[in-house]
């Protein structure tokens, strides 16, 4: 509908009530709905919360919102005791034995010798007792052997007990936890303490190149190999350079005359090597040995390098002397 107001005054009255009307109208209409049973509209206001979960990776740790982080470190100690076991019994008996003694001793006799003689120029006639029988007996005598027995002392035994010490050392394995820095990346901002061990990526290719080429170990282990079941296939290779003592390895060949075959008191056998000759070592004997632990041949040649080879490990000896 299209108004056009103009200047008559009663056309515009008439526009004044009418839009009055109108309005008045409007309103009647709006409060018939509220009461006809419609609600308002409803309007629900939703609040998403967003929840960030930080999933933290095993064996890494997040220093946000943290001032330091602990690992505990263990390590294992030995408490060596004594105790009695049965060692065995001897059996003290006394036997009866016999034997044949040869003593010389003189026996006497008698004898008597019968004869018949000539009559002498001086012999008188005969008497009355001629042509008479007559009969003479003779008692012979002789000695025998007559045995008595004596019973004397040859001496006595003594059973007396009395109890020895000996000193031994007693080999066992313990493990110790420590901790290893490894720097990925060139990490900065590290500050690592003296007495932590530190490697990474640059230094250990460092480390091994120059190893492969001087055919050594930049630096060897600092241990000492007393137990003889740390040279086995596995670990042997780690141990090059550590320096070695065993007590009563018993010789059982030698390989030349300058590698030993010994047994260590677990059955192992322990290969030895010597700058000298080890051609006064007897098979059987005990002895005590000190050196380095050496992998492989070792860079060995002929005969000693051709026994070696096979082996994980064996002993370049500084010392080797009897074991008491």
């Amino acid at each position: 509908m299209k108004i056009t107001l103009t200047n008559n005054p009663a056309t515009l009255a008439i526009v004044v009530v009418a839009s009055a009307t109108l309005a008045s109208g409007c309103r009647s209409g709006k409060k018939d709905d509220s009461t006809a049973g419609y609600p308002p509209p409803s309007y629900s206001h939703t609040t998403t919360t967003t929840t960030t979960t930080t999933t933290q990776k095993q064996g890494q740790l997040s220093m946000t919102g943290q001032t330091n982080s602990v690992m505990p470190l263990y390590k294992e100690s030995v408490d060596i005791g004594k105790r009695e076991v049965d060692a065995g019994s001897v059996r003290v008996k006394k036997v009866v034995k016999t034997e044949t003694v040869n003593q010389p001793i003189e026996l006497r006799h008698e004898e008597i010798v019968i004869e018949r003689v000539p009559p002498s120029e001086s012999a008188s006639a005969p008497s009355g007792g001629a042509f008479q029988e007559q009969e003479t007996v003779i008692h012979l005598t002789k000695e025998e052997p007559v045995i008595q027995k004596r019973t004397t002392s040859t001496g006595q035994i003594v059973l007396q007990g009395r109890t020895e010490s000996e000193q031994t050392n007693i080999q066992a394995q313990v493990r110790s936890e420590d901790v290893a820095v490894v720097k990925s990346d060139n990490a900065e901002n590290v500050t690592i303490g003296p007495n932590i061990q530190q490697s990474g990526a640059a230094m250990g290719s460092a480390e091994s190149s120059s190893a492969q080429a001087t055919g050594q170990a930049s630096s060897g282990p600092t241990i000492t190999v007393v137990d003889p079941t740390m040279l086995n296939s596995i670990t042997a290779g780690n141990l090059a350079g550590s320096s070695a003592q065993f007590s009563h390895l018993k010789v059982q060949d030698l390989i030349g005359e300058q590698v030993a075959q010994c047994m260590a008191y677990n059955g192992q056998p322990i290969y030895l090597f010597s700058n000298r000759s080890l051609a006064n070592l007897k098979k059987g004997a005990s002895i005590n040995v000190s050196g380095i632990v050496r992998s492989g041949s070792g860079g060995l040649s002929g005969k000693p390098g051709q026994a070696l080879s096979s082996q994980p490990a064996y002993i370049d000896t500084t010392r080797i002397e009897s074991a008491l």
